[in-house]
């Protein structure tokens, strides 16, 4: 196919997007290359994990440096990737991930870690003890396994007295390690999940490391504590407690074990990654391709249904640009052709337009014509074609009529192709008039009575003469240019009377009248059929023009879409192939594993030297408890108090705001309007609920940040023996909340965030927004991972009221800040201030206005010694009482004022009752969204259903005017047969009369007719039924549409009747029912309409019915000739008998249209038709009246919800705040 088609229109985005994803790879490639290009001489290890875990450190022991890389204390402090040598080696270090961007954005530095993780021969994945989050892993599982690469984790266990022999006593050691094998547990498990089984975990004391290994002079932080521990314990003690030898055990086997091994995979597996990558970008790519090249064959489908397939000189000349023949090309690209019809819905519906609209103007003009013969042959004069065409037809209803069928036409458009097209009517209303010249001289020399007879001739080849159409776009408008021959009818009157007259004058008077009524009828018939045709056709052309830009961008973009898809196609299978034709080296995996078996020699015990629990056994403990300095024991008493004060001001404030007698008087504003909406009552309820309860502290946070801890001292402080229920583990171990009771307050441990359980955030939030206080626990790490839930929390949402003005945070585990707090006391409490206000700046960035003194520092369990243990007493936390802050956070709750509590009740009766109110606005948001979701989804069935109605009123008056078109035309012709008959055969006259309507011709005519229309109507009721189905579907609504019911005739005893009534009845339906006596005929019109026929059941119809038809027939031609013989009696002058022919014709012919349009028992096609636009109707009335609820119901709730919102803006003037509602 000529790729000339390429250059037919615009590139889709997709195609672009291709080009840039095919030239970019090789480009990406020797990029990345490029950089490694350095790194390929060593080998690589790269240290990578969240911001604050450690790596700073863990790789300043390893270069033995002095520490200057390592953070003080803030989170985010590595910025860049750097590296150091080690043993052969170059180990890296990188930026920490899901950090709160201090000084650079989150994802600049973690694009950098990316970097460094892509070079690496070993990944060192490190984590602390404080808690391992669900985007750690992910991070893991998108960066690290994707690219194959080994990974080792090294898991920082901050605690100062983990594997501290001496500080810690035997008895207490193992709840210390059994935290530890519960962090490494979960590590384990998360990595497996992601594709990473057998991992093997690392725990180390990094700083403990380092502090073995730096180089001096010391510049890292707590250097006094540095100074103090090599002093004191000495640098292999440290080294040893540390258990970084292990580590360096680990890795070094690995080197020895499989060095080339793991280098050689890692270049491997980093290029095989990148062109899976980049074959699984182009994979998708290839999706969204097709997916919208199907989308734009749909579209072209549909196009086509509406225009009409194009063919031949219509492609040409509006689909083939450039010669390019797009229609052929885009069935060529998508393997099949398209199989639309050749004449379009657009051209069915404007031929039915026209014949409906231009039916009175047809009519109008045969009663001219008639009148206009009439009137010459009175007069004896000729009429010439213009004055025919002047008399006949009326160009300005025709017009009219036209411009009627352009606007139906353009709103069908609108319907279909959705588009507004604007166009207007460009037709030369007189480009078609036929003409006849009617000689009303001719037969003027015959004597006698005037002749009352006439017909049309047919097949008049001078009137046959097609219509030209020259310049037909030009916008002056239609311009046809239209042969007419003359057609010279000779027609003459008698000039005398007499009883003789010449039969040759008579004769030939009786002829040019026959012959001036068949071409005057056929001249006005071809007209409009040359109107209707030239309608058609100009339609179809201007609809061309319409879409003719669009088509060929449609087709243009199907066949680039196609194309590319096949090329992407081609591209995937050579990446793959490439990524797969890689050698494979021994696994990374194995190397590990050969690695740890060097390090122990059974699972178990490499188990316990990895986590580094062979200080369980150690007797090296004296146990002993460190004797404070008096001087530090006053320095925390003072602090203590320091702080008791500030919380318990810092608690007072949090429920002052705002005043308690605002908020009563917001409550009977409340109250008030619950009287005018009864809705509001629970708002009012649940107000006057919590005002009677106990005032409720949550404690909220991340899992493992020791919520259930700290809650365990506070009741055990309490001497609330309620210990045993609470379950402290290193995993989430809190699944609901758990409440406790103290003397003024309930005290609710909520489950954590970040554990990858949605619903314990849930509840965590729901508990939290029931609380007069919230205290969030955080770690010293402060704000990881993700912290949208805090965020809602404070700020408010649509779901809650906001709680950060009655939040309190704690930076818990304080002990692991980097500084003895009883060595250095000093270095302690500065490093707490500096968490205080790091926290308070990480907050102020995420719009959460927390000042310091709301922040304060602990420990809920010093050193992690208690752990799970249940046989504990507030005496067990002495020896660390003085310091860890528990104490202050206490007594500030326990001095609190009665009237302040009281307070506290009514500040969290106030936030729940803006909590109510935010849900009633929301539940009316979504009753009001929903009402007009529904509303939406009902128009387009509403405008389906009313689609369906106008397409079947302009089929019924179609289908009516071409029944009165095929008996007019049947009429005209027994007219015209009947001025042929003389004076002398009165019996001819009554033969035509009785056998005009029992003609083959007539039973072949309406054969046909029933035929079409039954097609006609199913190709309604399929379009529609199904248009009408789809959006019942879609909006949800069960529509019951009714089967159809075919044409037929019921019995019944004609000969009941009395002779007139049935020769009129009979007459009239004799001809339709021997139409339906044919089999075929019944069986294809059941089937067309919905009848259940069996083709057995067809044959017994069809001969059924056409029993019924024959004696239909005989029984109206006896009734008729019997009234023919009564009328001849009556009036046996020659002129009244035609009169009355022609009288009994035209009724005959008006009894037939209605016979065969509306049927007798069971209906015709038209009232068929009707029958169903009356079911529309009451569809369409039941639609609307579900319009007409939704729309109450929209109506409801957006009043409502303005009062509830008039009492949320008056909330939110109390507490000074901007409400958040979306």
């Amino acid at each position: 196919m000529d790729e000339s088609a390429d250059n037919a229109g615009e590139q889709p985005p997709l195609i672009r997007e291709l080009e840039d994803i095919v030239r970019g790879i090789p480009r990406e490639l020797r990029k990345h290359l490029d950089r490694e290009r350095d790194a390929l001489g060593t080998f690589n290890i790269a240290f990578f994990g969240r911001t604050g875990v450690g790596k700073s450190t863990l790789l300043s022991a390893f270069g033995e440096l002095d520490g200057s890389y390592v953070s003080p204390g803030a989170s985010d402090w590595t910025t860049d990737v750097r590296h150091i040598e080690w043993r052969g080696c170059r180990l890296y270090d990188t930026p920490g991930i899901n950090g709160w961007g201090r000084t650079e954005s989150r994802d600049d530095l973690e694009l950098r870690a990316r970097r460094a993780v892509e070079i690496a021969d070993i990944v060192l994945l490190c984590f602390d003890n404080q808690s391992q989050q669900a985007m750690e892993f992910a991070k893991i599982a998108d960066w690290v396994r994707d690219y194959g690469k080994p990974v080792a984790v090294v898991l920082n266990v901050r605690n100062p007295r983990w594997r501290n022999t001496i500080k810690v006593p035997r008895r207490r050691r193992k709840n210390l390690s059994e935290s530890v094998r519960q962090h490494a547990d979960n590590i384990r498990t998360e990595l497996a999940n992601i594709g990473l089984p057998d991992t093997p975990v690392v725990a180390v004391h990094s700083r403990r490391a380092l502090f073995a290994r730096a180089a001096t002079p010391f510049h890292g932080p707590g250097r006094e504590d540095f100074l103090h521990e090599r002093a004191e314990f000495g640098t292999e003690t440290l080294t040893r407690w540390s258990n970084f030898e292990t580590l360096e055990r680990l890795i070094t086997a690995a080197i020895v074990e499989g060095a080339a091994d793991l280098r050689l995979n890692a270049l491997r597996e980093d290029v095989r990654a990148r062109c899976k990558q980049s074959a699984e970008e182009l994979s998708r790519l290839a999706g969204a391709i097709e997916k919208q090249a199907d989308a734009l064959d749909r579209e072209i489908e549909s196009l086509f249904a509406i225009l009409g397939y194009p063919e031949g000189e219509e492609r040409e000349k509006w689909l083939q640009p450039a010669d390019v023949d797009l229609v052929a090309a885009a069935e060529a690209t998508r393997g099949r052709p398209y199989t639309s019809p050749a004449k379009g819905s657009l051209d069915r519906y404007v031929q039915y337009l026209s014949g409906s609209h231009l039916a009175q103007c047809r009519r109008k003009a045969r009663t001219a014509a008639d009148e206009l013969i009439e009137n010459a042959f009175n007069d004896h004069r000729t009429i010439d074609e213009a004055e025919f065409t002047k008399a006949v037809f009326d160009e300005s209803a025709i017009r009219t009529a036209i411009d009627t069928v352009w606007t139906d036409r353009q709103t069908f458009l609108e319907r279909e192709i959705d588009m507004a097209t604007g166009q207007q009517s460009v037709l030369d209303h007189s480009a078609t008039a036929r003409a006849a010249a009617i000689r009303g001289s001719d037969g003027s020399g015959a004597a006698g009575k005037f002749v009352q007879g006439g017909g049309i001739a047919v097949g008049l080849g001078a009137l046959a003469v097609p219509v030209a159409i020259a310049n037909f776009w030009n916008p002056a408008g239609w311009v046809a240019g239209v042969a007419v021959a003359g057609v010279g009818v000779a027609g003459q009157l008698q000039q005398r009377f007499g009883k003789r007259l010449s039969e040759r004058s008579e004769e030939a008077a009786r002829k040019a009248r026959v012959e001036a009524i068949a071409n005057s009828h056929r001249a006005v018939d071809q007209t409009f059929d040359d109107y209707e045709d030239l309608v058609v056709r100009g339609s179809r052309e201007a609809a061309w023009v319409l879409v003719s830009e669009s088509a060929i961008e449609l087709l243009t973009q199907t066949v680039l879409l196609r194309r590319a898809h096949g090329r992407v196609e081609k591209l995937v299978d050579a990446l793959n192939v490439g990524a797969n034709s890689i050698g494979a080296s021994r696994a990374p995996k194995n190397v590990l594993l050969r690695a740890q078996e060097q390090v122990a020699d059974t699972r178990t015990n490499l188990t316990r030297v990895l986590l580094g629990e062979d200080w369980l056994d150690s007797v090296d403990s004296s146990g002993q408890v460190l004797q404070v300095d008096p001087g530090t024991r006053v320095l925390y008493a003072e602090r203590n108090e320091s702080d008791k004060r500030r919380l318990c001001d810092a608690i007072i404030e949090t429920w002052a705001t705002p005043p308690i007698e605002s908020i009563r008087a917001w409550r009977d504003e409340v109250e008030a309007e619950a009287l005018r909406d009864s809705g509001l009552l629970e708002v009012t309820q649940s107000f006057s609920g919590v005002v009677r309860a106990k005032p409720v502290l949550s404690v909220f946070g991340d899992y493992n940040s020791g919520k259930s801890s700290l809650i365990r001292r506070i009741l055990l402080e309490n001497d609330v023996r309620a210990i045993e229920s609470i379950d402290i583990r290193a995993v989430p171990a809190t699944e609901a909340p758990d409440r406790y009771e103290l003397p003024r307050f309930d005290l609710v441990d909520t489950p954590g965030l970040q554990g990858g359980d949605p619903g314990h955030a849930q509840h965590a939030v729901q508990s939290a927004v029931e609380s007069a206080l919230v205290f969030v626990v955080v770690h010293i790490n402060l704000l990881v991972g993700d912290t949208e839930l805090l965020e809602h929390l404070a700020r408010g949402s649509s779901e809650h009221a906001a709680k950060g003005g009655r939040m309190v945070f704690l930076i818990n585990r304080c002990d692991e800040l980097g500084a003895d707090p009883l060595t250095t006391p000093d270095t302690f409490l500065n490093l707490a201030q500096r968490k205080r206000e790091e926290l308070c700046a990480a907050l102020a960035r995420r719009s959460i206005d927390v000042g310091v003194d709301r922040i304060h520092v602990l420990s809920g369990d010093p050193y992690g010694l208690a752990g799970g243990d249940h046989e504990l007493d507030k005496h067990d936390f002495d020896g660390n009482r003085a310091w860890d802050g528990v104490g202050a956070l206490i007594e500030a709750i326990a001095e609190l004022p009665e009237d302040v509590v009281s307070s506290a009740k009514v500040a969290v009766a106030f936030d729940t009752a803006v909590t109510a109110l935010k849900r009633q606005m929301r539940d009316l948001h979504r009753q009001r969204d929903k009402a007009n979701a529904d509303i939406h989804r009902l128009e387009p069935l509403l405008g389906a259903v009313r689609a369906a109605h106008t397409d079947a009123s302009i089929i019924s008056d179609s289908l009516r005017e071409r029944a009165h078109r095929i008996v007019q035309r049947l009429a005209s012709d027994a007219k015209s047969r009947v001025h042929g008959i003389d004076r002398k055969d009165n019996a001819k006259l009554k033969d035509l009369v009785e056998s005009c309507w029992r003609e083959p011709q007539v039973e072949m005519e309406l054969e046909r007719y029933l035929d079409e229309a039954a097609k006609t109507i199913d190709e309604w009721r399929g379009e529609h039924e199904s248009a009408i189905g789809r959006e019942s579907r879609s909006a949800q609504f069960e529509v019951m549409t009714g089967d159809g019911v075919g044409f037929q005739t019921a019995d019944r005893d004609w000969l009941d009747d009395m002779a007139e009534g049935v020769g009129e009845t009979a007459g009239n339906l004799a001809p339709l029912v021997k139409a339906f006596g044919s089999r075929d005929a019944v069986y294809q019109i059941g089937k067309q309409l919905g009848h259940k026929f069996k083709p057995w059941g067809a044959v017994k119809g069809g001969v059924k019915v056409a029993r019924a038809g024959a004696v239909l027939a005989v029984v109206a031609a006896a009734a008729d000739a019997t009234a023919m013989a009564n009328d001849a009696r009556k009036a046996n002058e020659h002129q009244n008998q035609l009169a009355l022919a022609m009288e009994m014709i035209d009724k005959r012919a008006e009894e037939l249209v209605a016979g065969i349009v509306d049927g007798g028992e069971e209906p015709g096609p038209v009232r068929f038709l009707v029958e169903r636009m009356a079911e529309l109707d009451a569809l369409l009335d039941e639609h609307l009246q579900r319009t007409s609820v939704f729309q109450n119901l929209v109506g409801s709730a957006s009043v409502r919800a303005r009062r509830v919102e008039a009492l949320l803006d008056s909330a939110e003037e109390l507490t000074g705040t901007e409400s958040r509602r979306a």
